[in-house]
């Protein structure tokens, strides 16, 4: 069935079909909002959401995942895309675009979760279109997308089981990514295999100072040769206009991760950005404990949950993760996470997140691979 839908009304078509579809007929192909948000005061609290929406796949799905006390509350939801393809609303939460790459409202209604929300996002520097990323596995594009990022600051308030805040914008900073194309489904029963990543380690890093935001996006296959980087500075919304930033060019690293840990985790480090000019610009991180772990949300699935699988007309579930369980706690964290960090340059001090994954066989790093854990629950794979 071809629909009809509000945005119809406005001239922004780009292919010959009514908005509810899109130019290609990959289910993979899909549109998501990735929000992450901290305390950078206490330095201990990570609130992460995410919603999106796969057109072929007749799908709208979200998540919330609230680290706090040590503890991660997680939430999923999902539900039929049609008819209202143009609306970011799956059960309980909603996103409004308020100004747009200006201001979001992010609201979370009552529910089995205990997690409410009523959140301003509003964006402190303007958002960075990184490069489009293009990957071919078996013959078949598998990774062809863009997104653009931003950094910002949150406002209002937030509650959950034993936990309650008030956001302000000095206290509360956050980052937010938009992406859309084709990017890697789950594997579904009855695919083929998939191939093993060329990369080894990456990073994806959106970091906010007084005067500049800062994001890379880097794989690694092994040490000193990158498989994709996209990098950018960003300026003040509203700022003077002046000259270009130079462009990142190089990303080095020299990382410290917690010995022992049953699951990577980042202590500290340097980061050097290499410009195109050959200037090179250092920043020191320190990892905090705020961490809100992923793989709550879907990613790589979680006890037969999957991103972008058909989950019925309307579907909710959740769960309360103790993090200081260690015996489980690399299930939690596979996926990546994303880890508050303090980062200082030139005497200013800002924070940001860090999504980090290291894999075996990486060479730079074999603190950061814990011993392989005892074989997962068939329901995990």
């Amino acid at each position: 069935m071809v629909r009809l839908t509000p945005p119809d009304e406005y001239f922004t078509h780009q292919v010959s079909y009514p908005h509810a579809m899109v130019g290609s007929s990959d289910p993979s192909w899909r549109e998501r909002y990735w929000i992450s948000i901290q305390d950078v005061e206490n330095k201990d609290t990570v609130l992460s959401i995410g919603i999106g929406q796969y057109p072929n796949q007749d799908v709208q799905e979200a998540f919330v995942a609230l680290s706090c006390n040590g503890k991660q509350h997680n939430l999923r939801l999902s539900r039929a895309l049609a008819p209202e393809s143009h609306v970011m609303k799956v059960g309980p939460l909603t996103i409004e675009v308020i100004k747009p790459l200006e201001e979001l409202r992010l609201t979370l209604e009552p529910n089995p979760s205990g997690i409410e929300f009523d959140i301003t996002w509003s964006g402190r520097m303007e958002p960075t279109l990184e490069g489009r990323h293009f990957q071919v596995s078996r013959s078949k594009v598998t990774y062809d997308a863009v997104r653009y990022v931003q950094v910002g600051r949150a406002a209002g308030s937030l509650t959950a089981p034993d936990y309650a805040a008030t956001l302000t914008p000095e206290t509360w900073w956050g980052e937010r990514d938009h992406s859309w194309g084709t990017r890697p489904l789950p594997r579904a029963q009855g695919a083929p295999p998939g191939e093993r990543p060329e990369w080894k380690m990456l990073m994806f890093c959106p970091l906010q100072l007084p005067d500049f935001g800062l994001h890379f996006y880097y794989y690694e296959a092994e040490p000193g040769r990158p498989v994709h980087l996209s990098a950018a500075f960003s300026r003040p919304i509203g700022g003077p206009e002046g000259d270009q930033d130079e462009l990142i060019v190089g990303v080095d690293h020299d990382l410290r991760w917690v010995e022992g840990a049953p699951a990577a985790t980042l202590a500290g480090g340097r980061i050097t950005l290499t410009l195109d000019s050959g200037k090179k610009l250092e920043f020191e991180l320190t990892a905090h404990p705020g961490r809100a772990h992923l793989r709550g949300g879907g990613y790589e699935g979680w006890n037969g949950w999957y991103q972008g699988h058909w989950k019925g007309e309307n579907s909710l579930e959740h769960e309360v993760w103790d993090l200081d369980d260690k015996d489980n706690f690399y299930r939690y964290a596979k996926a990546g996470s994303d880890h508050l960090v303090e980062v200082r340059h030139n005497g200013q001090v800002g924070y940001g997140v860090m999504e980090y994954m290291v894999l075996p066989g990486y060479a730079r790093y074999p603190e950061a691979i814990p011993p392989k854990p005892a074989k997962a629950k068939a329901s995990d794979e």
